[in-house]
């Protein structure tokens, strides 16, 4: 969650800044007003607008499925996860300052539960960019538990008045410990009713089994983004994951040179379009002859599509409306019937290919 946040969070710093200064400045009047010491509420309150801020800024991470959540590792073998070990320093300071300044600390673990459970049930339903995770419930609520700690221990070391005092009172513990159990069962109930519970471990293993690996889906994409397009192509890039009964990826890029789609792990081209042909890298302005241009655009089908286009038919025309390019057209007859086959490759009087569409069925 935060190793993801520093990095891909446009504007973190100014947006905790603005946050915090929208809870910390209203509570710190408040507290002055009432004639209360303003240095632990503004702290504290200053804490919660680094959670909020770390947590609930929408990131530039893509979520894992909106409207699931990932049950996590088997016991504390989340912990080994560096954003695992960053979650639970996220809520250490909160806790420890929750504690000091509200000297309940069974109730302070109430709220730490729901407040973390919150923030992932908004990461499951808001399109933030993040995925929900019960590893990051388990993180926060370690940290949680140790600030807690920490702030008992604080207030055991140093008391207000000179006798030392536990701070676990019995109204405390009568009222905090229901409330941990009615927001245990309200958790509970809320991630099951509304949520997909996932193992996104055993699905991106057997992803991996069935898909190869998402780093070389990457790879190649982005190599054939370069080819197509140009190295000066700068644009987004969109991977749809494969859904129910779906056998593969959906991979779209859409840049200042134009769009690419393709499907992986077939590595098939679906759709090219270029914003220009006369801005195409690498494009000559002086035109060809019809046949060097039908060579060109046959090459690239073979290159691309060498079986879909091997017992095809092809037809190569000038379309009326655009006289700077040229279509090859390819069909496909089954006992003189035209299939559902269709593959139309679009080539600029220059030799370079600028559009393309692919239904081969």
């Amino acid at each position: 969650m935060i190793e993801a946040s520093v990095g891909a969070v446009p504007g973190l710093v100014p947006a905790f800044v603005i946050i915090g200064l929208l809870l910390a400045v209203p509570v710190g009047l408040i507290a002055k007003l009432r004639g209360h010491s303003v240095v632990l509420p503004t702290l504290f309150t200053t804490a919660l607008a680094g959670v909020l801020t770390v947590t609930l800024l929408p990131s530039s991470f893509g979520s894992e499925a909106p409207g699931t959540c990932d049950q996590g590792l088997p016991g504390a073998a989340f912990l080994a996860s560096e954003s695992a070990q960053l979650n639970v320093l996220l809520f250490v300071p909160l806790c420890f300052l929750a504690v000091l300044l509200f000297r309940r600390p069974v109730l302070v673990l109430a709220g730490t539960v729901t407040l973390t459970s919150a923030i992932e049930l908004a990461q499951g339903h808001l399109p933030l960019g993040r995925a929900c995770s019960y590893d990051d419930i388990k993180a926060n609520a370690l940290g949680g538990i140790i600030g807690l700690s920490l702030g008992c221990l604080s207030l055991c070391l140093f008391p207000r008045r000179s006798r030392r005092r536990s701070p676990f009172t019995r109204r405390d513990t009568l009222w905090g410990s229901g409330a941990v159990i009615a927001s245990a069962c309200a958790v509970a109930t809320a991630f099951s009713a509304t949520l997909t519970i996932e193992d996104y471990e055993a699905t991106t293993y057997r992803s991996t089994a069935e898909f190869g690996s998402t780093e070389a889906m990457q790879e190649w994409f982005a190599g054939t983004v370069t080819q197509l397009l140009g190295e000066q192509a700068n644009g987004t890039t969109e991977m749809r994951k494969p859904q129910d009964g779906q056998r593969r990826w959906v991979l779209r890029a859409d840049t200042s040179h134009g769009s690419v789609v393709a499907t992986w792990p077939d590595r098939k081209l679906v759709e090219l379009r270029t914003v220009s042909h006369q801005h195409a890298a690498g494009a000559s302005s002086r035109s060809l002859p019809d046949a060097e241009i039908r060579k060109s655009a046959e090459r690239f089908a073979r290159t691309w599509f060498p079986k879909e286009t091997a017992d095809a038919v092809a037809r190569f025309e000038h379309p009326r409306n655009d006289p700077h390019t040229r279509l090859l057209s390819y069909r496909r007859y089954d006992h003189g019937v035209m299939t559902r086959m269709r593959l139309d490759i679009v080539v600029s009087t220059t030799g370079r290919v600028t559009g393309l569409t692919n239904k081969v069925l």
